[in-house]
């Protein structure tokens, strides 16, 4: 039997205590990275600064200043986090294959090696899309060689990400390969609140990327396998089996999302799935992550135990086995987190004594802050963490409480099902509270990086934990059991097919219910840091006093504070519109001085999904949550076609268009009509001479087509607005052109401020009569190649300012009461020459 340690406790109150020495040196190190990463001190001076705190505490231990000694150390953490963060981050070698990259494509030779099993992802847009490749193959090489634009070829090192468009199946872990492609920088985010890939690959030591345009451009010269190569070759021959097995025993429904929590692969896993597990409050389920550990564990234990194996073995294979999952399952973040976590609480007990759980968590951080310190800003690690530390708060208040809770101290009336009923009661109240602490602490940070509060999650999560608890162990016992022998046990796959197939009923059913989740703008960062800094603060002096009492009072103020202050009303007076990047196509997001939001167009030719994503973005980023209006100038697909997704998210209050645009025999049109309908989204047609009242103060008024007006094209047809603000004038004309163009120009000339141009910038739309008759002051151009930019100077002179979405990313134009006008490119100039 194992023996179990007694805290030792506190001579004073009799509180027990725990030694947890790595916590305090955690937070010094996260504070290292963080500093690093804001204010990017040169390496020089992290070392030099490390070098004399490490004087410094030599200098306190001579004088035993144990006090002293302790602050030293603590700094000496922050300045060594600092120097690891900067290698990391910073430096990279000369011949790097980054230096050799650039924001522009480049054509490249390249010699290389694959690293990693090659990954065939289907294309979500392949369907809106016709003409996209609908498969890629994409894994990650290391660089050993390019050819120079003179022919010679060139040493280079580092990892990049190979990219080939179509299917490439024969290539393999330890490949030698020759690329003919493009090179470049990953793609920086070009609206505001896109998702930043250029960060993201730079976090994971990738600079660069490779794209082979065909499977033909890439080459195998010959086969070499390294130690950690043949390493990288049993982990995927293992998943590979894996993947086999579920493929082979479960349906198509369930063996993608089986695939995602055994294995930890969402690559099969459709966009409409994942969004259902948001919604729904259930994604940590999706995620391998330290609840799958758990389960794991308490599975190896049961096992072992059933085979009659003592204690000390089953623990021991615990300790092997555990880490040989999260080796299979790339060990990302959460799984590092929860095996180091479990890993150190079983050598406690081996060693007859319990390890202080919030020690283990702290040298958790530590291992996943020193293999990637980047990590620290990672989502899902902080996720991961905020969680755990919501478990033991939770818990430690239960246990704080316990006498009040606790129904079967003493004898009880009733008998044996009086006690059951009691235990089932006490169950369900511990999870309740185990899962609002998490719902409490993790809901600000899923709120500011995913702009999504699921309220439902608190109760489904307690309704569904026995159903995910058996479906975890009969998908650890298929899995384990049936690898071993898939004759005798891949019988398992069978209850481990309807259980996970009655899980994903329910989440489907629960992501349905419109009151169950909200998308919301990301609240304030100096809100949400301080939501942490408070609630972590509180709790520790709440610790120290033995109850939970300033804590839950100094942080509902604190929600409270940041509630009132999202209500503030906009004090600037600034009418903004912002011309989004979507390339190809058209969307324009306004929003008024008193509050209210006009969406002018929504769709491009990179996809509707897409465009939705960056739309809904744009406008958290703003901090709204709905638009008033919408407005559809015609019946172009890269106009319309973000409306169906973009109505899963945002909630539109009004839908308008001309006549000319209901037009059914178009699929992307009737898609967006059909789907407004059944949002309750009512459609009013807007013709020449009608105003949108949105704001007294601005006036939004429609200058073409005539009610009755119906061109030979649906460009033709375009809806044309003019914004009106301050004294400025600000004109929308989405694609006009020919007899349209002509109608709109019979008018009286009119100075404008600043111009849309028509057709993405088509000449033939732009013509010199129209550049005279709109007299603009600047030029926008929505479109994805900015040579546009050296063709209109033909007909606009020199004078006029063109900024073009290809080169600068989303343009905002502010107009204040004033009549000030403000542009801003969310690009900065100095980035985009």
């Amino acid at each position: 039997m194992l023996h179990v340690f007694e805290p030792a406790t506190n001579s004073r109150d009799g509180d027990r205590i725990h030694r947890s020495p790595a916590v305090p040196v955690v937070g010094a190190v996260a504070l290292g990275i963080a500093a690093d990463h804001c204010f990017a001190f040169r390496f020089e001076v992290w070392w030099i600064a490390t070098v004399v705190v490490l004087s410094l505490a030599l200098i306190c231990w001579r004088q035993q200043f144990s006090l002293g000694i302790s602050a030293m150390v603590l700094a000496a953490c922050i300045g060594l986090a600092g120097c690891w963060h900067h290698w990391n981050w910073d430096c990279v070698r000369d011949n790097e294959i980054s230096t050799w990259a650039t924001d522009r494509d480049r054509p490249i030779h390249l010699i290389a090696k694959v690293l990693q099993v090659p990954l065939i992802l289907k294309t979500n847009q392949a369907n809106e899309i016709p003409w996209q490749v609908p498969e890629r193959t994409v894994t990650v090489i290391a660089c050993e060689s390019l050819t120079d634009s003179h022919g010679t070829p060139v040493r280079v090192s580092g990892r990049t990400r190979l990219t080939i468009v179509g299917r490439l199946d024969d290539l393999a872990i330890g490949d030698r390969i020759e690329i003919v492609g493009i090179l470049a920088r990953p793609l920086e985010p070009a609206n505001p609140g896109e998702f930043d890939s250029r960060m993201w690959m730079r976090s994971h030591g990738l600079n660069a990327t490779v794209v082979a345009e065909f499977p033909e451009a890439v080459r195998v010269i010959e086969h070499d396998l390294s130690l950690a190569d043949r390493l990288a070759v049993v982990r995927a021959t293992v998943r590979k089996r894996a993947e086999d097995l579920i493929s082979d025993h479960l349906s198509v429904r369930t063996a993608a999302v089986a695939q995602s929590l055994l294995l930890g692969s969402r690559v099969e896993i459709d966009r409409d799935l994942r969004l259902a597990f948001a919604e729904s409050g259930t994604l940590h389920v999706l995620a391998i992550s330290g609840m799958n550990v758990g389960l794991l564990w308490m599975w190896l234990w049961k096992l072992f135990r059933v085979f009659r194996c003592s204690p000390t073995v089953s623990l021991l294979a615990v300790l092997l086995l555990l880490p040989a999952y999260a080796f299979i399952t790339d060990a990302n973040p959460p799984v590092v987190r929860a095996t180091i976590v479990a890993m150190v609480l079983a050598c406690g007990q081996l060693g007859g004594r319990n390890a202080s759980k919030w020690n283990s968590l702290a040298i958790a951080a530590l291992f996943v802050l020193i293999w990637n310190p980047s990590d620290l800003f990672n989502a899902g690690a902080q996720l991961s963490f905020v969680a755990v530390v919501a478990i033991l708060l939770t818990t430690s208040f239960l246990k704080s409480i316990q006498p009040a809770i606790d129904f079967n101290d003493g004898p009880i009336a009733g008998g044996a099902f009086r006690r059951v009923a009691m235990s089932a009661a006490r169950f369900v109240f511990e999870s309740y509270v185990v899962g609002l602490g998490i719902w409490v602490m993790t809901s600000p940070l899923i709120a500011s990086q995913f702009h999504i509060v699921s309220p439902i999650g608190v109760l489904l999560n307690v309704v569904l934990a026995p159903l995910i608890a058996v479906m975890f162990w009969l998908g650890y016992s298929f899995l384990l059991l049936g690898m071993v022998l898939p004759m005798l046990f891949g019988w398992l796959g069978v209850p481990f097919d309807i259980t996970l197939g009655w899980f994903l009923s329910v989440i489907e059913w629960a992501a349905k219910l419109d009151l169950g989740h909200n998308y919301v703008p990301a609240p304030e960062a100096w809100w949400t840091i301080g939501f942490y800094v408070l609630m972590l603060s509180l709790l520790i002096v709440d610790h120290r006093r033995g109850r939970i009492y300033w804590s839950a009072r100094v942080v509902l103020a604190w929600a409270v504070l940041g509630l009132a202050l999202s209500f503030e009303p906009n004090r600037n007076r600034e009418l903004s519109c912002t011309v989004l990047s979507v390339g190809h196509g058209l969307s324009v997001l306004i929003e008024c001085p008193n509050g209210r939001t006009l969406l002018y167009d929504a769709g491009s030719m990179m996809g509707g999904s897409r465009t939705a994503r960056t739309i809904a973005s744009a406008l958290w980023t703003a901090g709204k949550s709905r638009l008033d209006a919408v407005v559809v100038s015609h019946a172009d697909a890269d106009h319309c076609n973000a409306l169906p997704d973009l109505l899963e998210v945002v909630p539109i209050r009004t839908l308008f268009a001309h006549r000319t645009f209901l037009d059914w025999k178009q699929p992307p049109v009737a898609a967006a009509i059909e789907r407004s309908t059944a949002a309750g989204v009512p459609i009013q047609l807007l013709s020449a001479g009608q105003f949108l009242q949105l704001d007294s103060d601005v006036s939004i008024c429609v200058l073409h087509p005539a009610p009755n007006f119906r061109g030979a094209t649906d460009n033709s047809n375009s809806i044309v607005l003019r914004l009106e603000y301050g004294g400025r004038r600000i004109l929308l004309t989405g694609d006009l052109e020919r007899e349209g163009l002509i109608r709109l120009m019979e008018s009286e000339r009119m100075k404008t401020d600043i111009l849309l141009s028509p057709h993405h910038g088509s000449l033939a739309a732009n013509s010199a009569d129209f550049a005279r008759w709109t007299n603009p002051e600047r030029l926008i151009v929505s479109c994805r190649d900015d040579s546009v930019r050296q063709r209109l100077v033909k007909n606009f002179g020199d004078a006029v300012p063109i900024l073009t979405t290809a080169r600068f990313g989303a343009i905002r134009c502010k107009i204040r009461s004033d009549g000030q006008i403000f542009v801003d490119p969310f690009k900065p100039p100095s980035l985009t020459n």
